[in-house]
């Protein structure tokens, strides 16, 4: 199809989208344009067929398992309609036309019905018979040909996307919950495809590549990483797959399946963290923009259990953090999804995972597993004010098991707060996006920060353990009345009041170091620490080692301030009395 022809069918169904005015609120607008889109794009698919279908299953009232498999065989599809209605044949009775596409509806195949039940589209289409308006809108979908042989799936699935995006744009209070802007899907697909990754791609003249998203919202992201890994490679297989809990978003991405001949299988619906439907499943890409700050403690048993019982057999074993914000148990998640050979992870998440939670606790643990294995590749951080629903910072995470040479020990830290621009027009709270240009500019940043751009000021390269400490607790003695300290058993009583406690930075190679290396290197490095630091101060002080706590934290804008030193005191001076002289021209003018 021509950009051309693509362009015209999208403003077709945005002009038909007007008719719903008065009737839906505007965010309500893909709810029902986009169903309808899939149901008279599935009518087109099956029309060869259709005849054959409605014959074979001619008095059959409940489609067995086998009967199912033999009329998508006749079909030639992975869905089938055995009503012998059609989507254009139902406007010829107009009185009765919601009680027809009702039925045409449920004569659909059982995972096509499952997909149009989850758009609650009896309910609509109700609503607009009532409004006088159902006519007008479906004749007007059947003018749009979207036979095959003019429409092919691939084209289908950008048609589908594409008035995904706008309608999602315009219902920009919600949107933010299931889509994620472009630009942020495509910075995240070309950080994950860099380096011998993007090389081993292009290099294959056939690869077969396999991509996750476990908060798949409307399937954004699966299609974005569709779309790149094809521009690098057209001869490449890609297999998408994922998993969404909300109802209705998740019809919408099985929809783009469907409109594109994947499986319905590869888009599962239900709660990932509890009920994960890719249990032996391995992925070469896995990636999720998962919700920030949701409260899982309405399901949070069988998470715990899992972590409990299963340790680390199961996903969670690394730590559990606060019921207040569920990011890092996605993340654990998307780990467990990873290939022995090497898999790359991608993540959106907020300023939270990167140091809440203290020493010990488990945010902090999840972040020192996370190290520990080396699977830390960098951080990108983002502009303010690009998602729609929130104006927060974000920050995208790129992790593997398979860094190269160069990479091992080392997170790369790029700072890409600056590189939004101003959107003309804002989108809730969504006033920044990222343009091309911007984009290849962080990959660039990303790709090379271990050697050509590693002096950029937007670039630091830490080794891993600059982003560990230990916690430990300084004791100072019970004092009798003559401030002799109080002793018990030979030992001084430590005086509760005056506790402190300090973070001591992790000495560098500590995470090559096993287990029995690292208790008396860290033992060495707190007594240099109290030696130097402490005891100058405090003589009697002494660590006590036993409440020693390793914690793990990023904070990532530490890495980029810059000291502005404060104005001169006489600049400051010279417009105090500058403005004050101001003030007595006014008072002189006003008589006073």
């Amino acid at each position: 199809m021509s950009p051309q022809g693509f362009a015209d069918k999208v403003a077709f169904v945005w002009r038909v989208a007007d008719k719903l005015r008065g009737t839906f609120k505007q965010h309500e607008y893909g709810s029902v344009m986009l169903p309808l889109l899939v149901l008279h794009r599935m009518d087109a698919v099956l029309a060869d067929t259709k005849d054959a279908v409605v014959a074979k299953a001619e008095g059959w009232t409940d489609i067995n398992e086998g009967q199912d498999y033999m009329l998508k065989s006749i079909a030639k599809q992975r869905f089938y309609n055995t009503s012998p209605l059609t989507f254009a044949g139902m406007l010829h009775d107009d009185k009765n036309l919601a009680l027809h596409m009702g039925g045409y509806i449920r004569r659909l195949s059982r995972d096509a019905y499952r997909v149009m039940e989850a758009y609650n589209l009896d309910e609509k289409l109700t609503r607009m018979e009532r409004a006088g308006i159902l006519y007008g809108v479906v004749s007007d979908f059947a003018d749009l040909d979207l036979r095959p042989s003019q429409v092919s799936n691939e084209a289908m699935g950008y048609i589908f996307e594409e008035l995904l995006r706008k309608f999602s744009e315009m219902s920009n209070e919600t949107a933010g919950e299931h889509y994620t802007p472009r630009e942020v899907i495509s910075l995240m697909v070309d950080l994950l495809l860099t380096g011998q990754t993007l090389t081993d791609l292009v290099e294959n003249p056939k690869p077969v590549r396999t991509v996750y998203d476990p908060a798949a919202g409307t399937g954004g992201m699966l299609m974005g990483a569709l779309d790149k890994i094809r521009e690098a490679n057209h001869g490449a297989v890609v297999q998408v797959y994922g998993q969404e809990l909300n109802d209705e978003t998740w019809a919408i991405a099985q929809s783009d399946l469907m409109m594109q001949d994947i499986s319905p299988d590869q888009m599962a619906n239900g709660n990932t963290l509890t009920q994960d439907r890719f249990t032996t499943d391995r992925f070469d890409f896995i990636l999720a923009n998962p919700p920030y700050g949701v409260d899982w403690k309405g399901y949070a048993r069988p998470i715990k259990d899992e972590h409990e019982k299963l340790g680390f057999h199961g996903r969670f074993g690394a730590g559990l953090p606060r019921v207040s914000d569920g990011s890092l148990l996605f993340l654990q998640h998307m780990l467990s999804k990873m290939k022995p050979d090497g898999s790359r992870v991608g993540i959106v998440l907020s300023g939270s995972p990167l140091f809440s939670g203290q020493a010990g606790s488990g945010e902090s643990e999840i972040r020192r597993w996370i190290l520990e294995n080396d699977w830390l590749e960098g951080i990108v951080a983002l502009p303010d004010q690009m998602f729609y629903n929130t104006g927060i910072s974000t920050y995208v995470w790129i992790l593997t098991n398979r860094k190269d040479d160069p990479s091992l020990g080392l997170v790369r830290l790029i700072d890409g707060r600056e590189s939004g621009s101003k959107m003309r027009k804002s989108l809730g709270d969504k006033r920044k996006e990222l343009t091309p240009d911007a984009i290849a500019d962080l990959v660039r940043l990303y790709g090379g920060a271990m050697g050509e751009f590693a002096d950029d000021p937007r670039v630091r390269v830490l080794p891993r353990e600059e982003f560990g400490f230990q916690r430990i607790t300084v004791e100072r003695p019970t004092k009798d009345e003559d401030g002799r300290p109080i002793l018990k058993r030979g030992k001084p009583v430590a005086d509760a009041s005056l506790r402190d406690q300090e973070n001591v930075p992790l000495p560098a190679g500590f995470f090559d170091l096993d287990e029995s290396q690292r208790e008396q290197v860290l033992i060495e490095s707190a007594e240099k620490h109290l030696a130097e630091e402490i005891h100058p101060y405090v003589p009697d002080a002494w660590i006590d080692h036993k409440k020693t706590k390793l914690g793990v934290e990023i904070p990532f804008t530490r890495q980029f301030y810059v000291y502005e030193p404060p104005r001169p005191v006489e600049e400051i001076a010279a417009e105090i009395k500058d403005l004050e002289g101001q003030i007595q021209q006014w008072m002189a003018g006003l008589g006073l």
